[in-house]
């Protein structure tokens, strides 16, 4: 039956919060259009955060396990990475208080929201949401009433929630991985930790510490062990159907039918607020303002990659820039690491290289998982491929 998204659903916008009230360390993280991913479960990188008591605003602002957000601002769709009507879904136990410009979707009572969030992935609904959207291609804007003004054809709620369980057998495996992916990404970084933070290394008790450090271990730049160069492209260069990896300052990945590198690097926008870094080995392109940073030693890149992670706080200390801070390639190359005897380093990285392969393998699982997922939902939801209730 054909109505319009208001009878089952109510859209809002999120609260508006003040600048001033926006912190990068605080107790409840704040989602704002750029923490909603494409299908996937909210960006939790780059977050900024509010005080506690804002817990005390309204409810329908809190945003828990299960619900289903929509970016109301953005680039149109058809630009490269489009923002607007971009939708994902809260997989994570931790609250969240909803930004304004964000949206929420809620359903209402013979409403199914599991079905709703993927119908919102349709490329039908996208491009519905768009030709009610206003402003120019950069930034379009669209409003919660013009999303409820959208006309759909419902199937059943018995149906509905038949689809929903198909497709959601899928994220679900997704998710999982996911979880096992953090879980692994953890032990990495742990042991890290544990070896060249807290110094409790294979053998520890037998090396000397001199000036605060075991025997051996010095204090050296970054540009002494490593390449730093930047991409090309802008963000006008992504590709929807491209093969190899984009990565421009965002912690999305894009596509693109390009490569420019081939080799083991640690990727860091050059401008933002957090620096991020990624670890990446194969062929890649690279934004204009994003750093590659190249190991010139054999075995040494993880090791490379969690001394940055765990230090980009110095990121801060040297962007510079009022509006958006940004790094300059000075700031890598005279970036200071401690560099641990070179042995160690490597029995480190062999760890780390066996966790990124089961890494890999999860990853890979979820992009198989993700098409196959894809290529069963418009014909669900067009009613092409039957579904009984």
């Amino acid at each position: 039956m054909i109505e319009k998204l208001g009878k089952y659903y109510n859209v809002i916008s999120g609260f508006a919060f003040k600048s001033s009230d926006l912190k990068d360390n605080a107790d409840i993280p704040i989602i704002k259009i750029g923490n909603i991913s494409n299908g996937k479960n909210v960006i939790i990188e780059n977050m900024q955060y509010v005080d506690h008591e804002f817990l005390n605003i309204n409810e329908k602002y809190h945003i828990k396990n299960g619900d289903v957000l929509i970016s109301l601002t953005g680039s149109h769709i058809n630009q490269p990475n489009s923002m607007v009507g971009r939708v994902c879904r809260n997989y994570d136990k931790q609250t969240y208080l909803l930004n304004q410009r964000a949206g929420k979707i809620i359903a209402k009572e013979n409403a199914s929201t599991d079905y709703m969030f993927y119908a919102l992935l349709t490329k039908a609904m996208k491009e519905s949401i768009v030709s009610r959207a206003y402003g120019a291609a950069n930034q379009v804007n669209v409003s919660p009433a013009a999303i409820m003004g959208i006309k759909w054809n419902f199937p059943t709620l018995p149906i509905q929630k038949k689809i929903a369980s198909i497709l959601s057998a899928y994220d679900c495996l997704i998710e999982n991985n996911t979880r096992r992916i953090r879980l692994l990404e953890q032990m990495a970084e742990n042991l890290y930790k544990e070896w060249f933070v807290r110094f409790r290394f294979p053998e520890h008790e037998k090396v000397e510490m001199v000036n605060g450090l075991p025997k051996g271990w010095k204090v050296e730049k970054l540009g002494e062990y490593a390449n730093i160069s930047t991409g090309k492209c802008n963000r006008e260069d992504a590709e929807e159907d491209g093969i190899y990896p984009l990565f421009d300052r965002s912690q999305e990945i894009k596509k693109s039918s390009k490569w420019i590198k081939d080799c083991e690097a640690i990727i860091v926008p050059g401008e933002g607020t957090s620096f991020i870094p990624r670890y990446y080995k194969g062929k890649f392109n690279l934004h204009q303002r994003c750093y590659c940073i190249e190991p010139t030693i054999k075995d040494i890149g993880f090791y490379l990659f969690y001394s940055i992670m765990l230090n980009r706080k110095y990121f801060l200390s040297v962007a510079t820039g009022a509006t958006v801070p940004s790094l300059r390639q000075n700031n890598f190359t005279k970036m200071k690491l401690v560099i641990a005897e070179l042995e160690l380093v490597k029995k480190y990285n062999k760890i780390a290289s066996t966790i990124a392969l089961q890494i890999d393998r999860l990853k890979e699982q979820n992009t198989l998982l993700t098409h196959q997922r894809d290529l069963l939902l418009p014909r669900l939801m067009s009613g092409k491929l039957e579904v009984k209730s």
